[in-house]
């Protein structure tokens, strides 16, 4: 990166903020370049000849702060233009201050504008002070509204992860690994949950101050995220407490991802203040269906093999034992999946799983074959398919 500092464009240079853009539309260009001038001390104008320029530039540009709009123009007019802001799902062009451009006696048109979400008019004889007035008014309200969104957006990313670390906080854990698990037993699938916990961070805190246990934990959740896949979860669920969310994973699966959470910590390169720091981490891991059929009852169970994992001498993880595991593996794939869960179970790389149950699955499928070979010219050999069937039972 340079050293070197640059005012920003169209900025004064001497620390003052930059100048707003507005974007001018209307078909006239006697009637902009007019507009245009009025406003060039106050505003950067950008100028549409109709509608659909206009809301291309709107669309491309986020540097537009308010519309300045005729009603009758080509191609598409201001109460199309402004219709179509209003019904935009993206919010910055939703919300986007617009002032309509009127004959001062045009009542019907005014009381169309405002239907259709106009924020204020202008009336074609309007002085320069009141076209400058009218335009930092919208203006300032069109702030204020982004600051409240940014509030409103900024508290319900803290209501739902955790200030230290920025992952999804106890609650939001819940709430996905809820509905998750009840994916994973209607398509007859595995669920890991795993809880981590920061070996002896207690320690750290006495012999180095609450700051350097904050900066260990931030520096293990970021390498946690790191490391689990992109359809995994982790959230920070109490203060050295993490869990872990693991769809379409079996125990083996889970014992494979555990030990490589475990081995990236450890291997972890920390220094505070210029102190060494090393970190581990203790891991439970719990399974659905055989551990239970809902979060609570498995974070149960992960907890105590936690429990397990620490007082076997920390940093290690600690499963089901593998018999339990096997019998209910056996149990699982004595429910035979629909054609919606094979499809995703093969998506999955679950073909394993699938291969017991495809000769009941293509039992399932002929009377569909029947129904092409009556009712389309394709043909399917429904006799070479009770064939395969029989091999497959055999």
């Amino acid at each position: 990166m340079s050293g070197k500092f640059r005012a920003a464009p169209n900025s004064t240079g001497d620390g003052d903020e930059a100048l707003p853009y507005i974007l001018i539309v209307d078909d006239s260009p006697t009637i902009r370049v007019s507009l245009a001038r009025f406003v060039r001390d106050k505003f950067v104008p950008l100028e549409a000849s109709d509608g659909e320029e206009a809301w291309e530039q709107i669309l491309s540009d986020e540097r537009i702060e308010v519309v300045i709009t005729d009603l009758s123009m080509p191609k598409l007019d201001g109460f199309g233009l402004l219709e179509r802001m209003r019904a935009s799902e993206v919010t910055r062009v939703q919300n986007l201050p617009v002032i309509m451009v009127t004959a001062a006696d045009d009542t019907d048109a005014r009381e169309r504008a405002i239907q259709a979400g106009a924020n204020d008019f202008l009336a074609k004889n309007s002085d320069q002070v009141e076209f400058l007035a009218r335009l930092h008014a919208q203006r300032k309200l069109a702030k204020a509204i982004r600051l409240l969104e940014e509030s409103q957006r900024e508290l319900r990313e803290q209501s739902s992860h955790d200030v230290l670390t920025g992952l999804p906080n106890r609650g939001f854990f819940q709430q996905v690994a809820s509905k998750e698990i009840s994916l994973m037993i209607r398509q007859k699938e595995y669920f890991a949950v795993m809880k981590l916990e920061v070996d002896r961070l207690e320690s750290i805190n006495e012999a180095q101050g609450y700051p350097a246990g904050d900066f260990v934990v931030s520096n293990v959740a970021q390498m946690l995220a790191d490391t689990i896949r992109d359809e995994d979860m982790v959230a920070r669920i109490s203060g050295k407490e993490f869990a872990v969310g693991s769809p379409y994973t079996n125990r083996l699966a889970a014992i494979v991802l555990a030990e490589r959470l475990r081995k990236a910590i450890d291997g972890m390169d920390m220094e505070y203040e210029g102190n060494p720091i090393d970190a581990t981490i203790s891991i439970g891991i719990a399974l659905v269906p055989q551990d239970g059929d809902n979060l609570e009852d498995v974070l149960v169970a992960a907890d105590e093999r936690l429990a397990t994992a620490k007082e076997g001498g920390r940093n290690r993880f600690c499963a089901a034992d593998k018999k339990h595991d096997e019998d209910s593996e056996e149990h699982m794939d004595m429910l035979s999946p629909d054609i919606d869960e094979a499809l995703a179970m093969i998506s999955h790389g679950n073909l394993h799983r699938l291969m017991p149950h495809l000769p009941k699955l293509l039992e399932d499928l002929i009377p569909l074959f029947e129904l092409v070979n009556e009712e389309s010219a394709a043909t399917i050999d429904v006799n070479q398919v009770r064939s395969a069937i029989e091999a497959l039972k055999r």
